[in-house]
């Protein structure tokens, strides 16, 4: 539940890269914006922006949806709209979650406190609209696998407009710190006559947030890693193992006690239907390629090296997109285009770091098509050590598709 919480309350990627609020709340400051059907598509892009925050994002959403309405081809509807679609996908889940926090009497009890003490506001409204039909954590999953969904939709965008350029116009109420910052940082100071001091100040674009194809592909890129993080958990189905996780029979049991009661388990883990591992490699694939264009390009993106603030002024990623270029670079980028590429060799080691075989790995088959459920990977038999004797399958799942996965020493117990 904290994860989801957090996730929902945490608006990602963009207000990531933009975020220095204020440390007074928006309920201390009232700030009016107008949406109306009499406005034009551009005045109500620029209104629906004034609302993306973590507490009225889904209001933004519904003056979003005017504004392509009236122009489907607004380039600033359609960025913000992707943006907030991630968050969007929370709609009603802190009622949603009911039934499955109150089989835990602890989290049912921390559940109704946040209910009381979460101030009024449009994001608990949206956060308590829904049913409450969340009973089992694979049905949570599949919010979050929703939610997936939604930063590839994201990625995708951003993929398809690698030259969109936009002006981003903060709210000066949310991002009052950050504007006050670059207030500071907009003058500059000479001497003048008689021992005067000429101050000048360029505030015209202190609350403006520029975007260009370097914060496209910095954006595109922590959309991807955050949904390789969350492709991890909305894979499988993992409702049996959280009950194997409670079988407090397992811990009196041999290793092949056990491995003869995971046997009987219809399922360990079933694949999901959209397999969010098949993303990994085209995540790999933009993640080289992103590196590369910001080699290239590091004159550019980083004139004053690393560690050098503010040295993109005005943009999105005002730090600067500054790369590693060391030969260790180099190298994992090599290798990491090397297991992109398919089929490949990796040296087998034994405890002392020396080189004893190799074996043929596919890592992006096996992400791909991994296994329909985990099950189908277990071990035949092990030993009372827990050693696999025999595999069920050669190539774990195809993973070592010369059926060697034996070659690979096991560590034994000390």
């Amino acid at each position: 539940m904290k994860t989801v919480f957090k996730t929902t309350l945490l608006a990602t990627s963009l207000v990531l890269a933009l975020t220095a609020c204020s440390s007074k709340s928006e309920s201390e400051k009232a700030k009016q914006i107008h949406a109306n059907n009499q406005m034009k598509s551009d005045e109500l892009a620029d209104a629906g922006e004034q609302l993306v925050s973590p507490y009225t994002f889904m209001l933004s959403d519904k003056v979003f949806d005017m504004a392509l309405e009236k122009d489907p081809s607004n380039k600033k509807a359609q960025f913000y709209k992707g943006f907030v679609k991630r968050l969007m996908v929370f709609k009603g889940i802190a009622r949603r979650i009911t039934p499955l926090v109150s089989k835990d009497p602890k989290q049912k009890a921390d559940h109704e406190r946040w209910q009381k003490q979460f101030p009024e506001s449009p994001l608990k409204t949206f956060l308590m609209d829904g049913p409450a039909d969340i009973h089992t954590n694979s049905q949570l999953a599949k919010v979050l696998s929703d939610y997936t969904g939604a930063l590839n939709d994201f990625r995708k965008f951003l993929k398809m407009n690698p030259t969109l350029e936009l002006t981003l116009n903060l709210n000066p109420h949310i991002f009052e710190k950050e504007i006050n910052e670059e207030a500071a940082r907009s003058c500059t100071w000479k001497d003048g006559v008689d021992g005067a001091i000429d101050v000048t100040c360029e505030t015209g674009t202190i609350a403006q947030k520029r975007i260009n194809s370097a914060d496209i592909i910095a954006l595109r890129q922590i959309t991807g890693g955050e949904m390789l993080y969350w492709s991890i958990f909305t894979a499988y189905d993992f409702s049996t193992l959280e009950q194997i996780s409670k079988n407090e029979s397992l811990k009196n049991m041999t290793p092949p006690e056990a491995l003869a009661y995971y046997k009987t388990l219809p399922s360990i883990a079933k694949l999901n239907a959209n397999n969010t591992l098949q993303l990994i490699p085209e995540l790999g694939i933009d993640t080289s390629a992103a590196v590369k264009w910001a080699k290239q390009y590091q004159d550019r993106v980083c004139p004053k090296g690393v560690d050098s603030p503010n040295q993109r002024r005005g943009y999105l990623f005002k730090d600067g997109l500054c790369v590693d270029t060391s030969d260790a670079s180099e190298k994992s980028l090599a290798m990491l285009d090397q297991v992109l590429g398919g089929v490949f060799t990796q040296p087998i080691k034994d405890e002392q770091d020396n080189e004893i075989d190799k074996i043929r790995v596919n890592l992006v088959g096996f992400l791909k098509n991994p296994p329909k459920d985990l099950k189908n990977i277990l071990p035949e038999s092990v030993d009372q050590d827990g050693q696999v004797t025999r595999w069920s399958d050669n190539t774990f799942g195809g993973l070592f598709p010369d059926g060697d996965i034996s070659k690979i020493p096991q560590k034994k117990k000390n």
